[in-house]
């Protein structure tokens, strides 16, 4: 078997396994999120949807962004300083030796603090948050509406100028996803066949 050292990886293969994780990552999230209300979207998106939807989520909602890299810095702090310490102040408890065989533990921590690049592993970590965080907006989306009134947030104006005021629920390069008013059901419009314009509505002052 043929090892392949971290240290050798080039810029070229890291750019290659970000934009792999990027699709991944995209897909799974968006497949989550719509397939929450019922949308198999799959058949609606492209490779180059599921790589920017990531960045696009994250750029256009500053709220989302720190809370992950708020996430992500405090677990980077764990898994490099603070789990080696939390390790240390238990592996002095008498109760604690009594449980586990600290010999065995102190060799699995020795080797954990050798390792150097943990980055696989916070990969790893950052999407299983962000699936996460896209499930919870989802579920509570999907909750919100099916209990409240579906206020209208956008104007679609069709090439035969009908127009339909509609809560967007997301926008990809070729599809619209939106509530009709009154209606419990994604309706996906396709863009470029369709829509002659997206107004944004303004919302009303109380």
């Amino acid at each position: 078997m043929i090892k392949i050292e971290e240290d050798k990886l080039g810029l070229q293969d890291y750019f290659y396994i970000g934009y792999l994780y990027l699709i991944i990552l995209g897909i799974v999230s968006d497949a989550i999120f719509y397939g929450i209300f019922g949308v198999s979207y799959l058949n609606y998106t492209t490779i180059l949807d599921a790589l920017i939807s990531p960045i696009s989520l994250l750029t256009n909602n500053w709220k989302i962004s720190i809370f992950l890299a708020l996430m992500f810095w405090l677990m980077y702090l764990y898994f490099t300083k603070w789990m080696f310490k939390f390790y240390a102040y238990l592996r002095e408890k008498k109760w604690y030796q009594k449980i586990y065989n600290i010999e065995k533990w102190d060799k699995k921590y020795e080797e954990l603090g050798k390792k150097k690049n943990i980055l696989p592993g916070m990969m790893f970590i950052f999407f299983l948050l962000f699936v996460s965080m896209r499930t919870g907006m989802g579920i509570g989306m999907k909750q919100k509406y099916n209990s409240k009134e579906i206020i209208p947030n956008y104007t679609l104006v069709f090439k035969d100028n009908s127009k339909l005021d509609v809560r967007k629920i997301g926008q990809n390069s070729a599809y619209f996803f939106y509530f009709i008013p009154g209606e419990k059901v994604i309706t996906a419009t396709p863009i470029a066949d369709n829509l002659k314009q997206i107004k944004v509505l303004k919302k009303e002052k109380k």
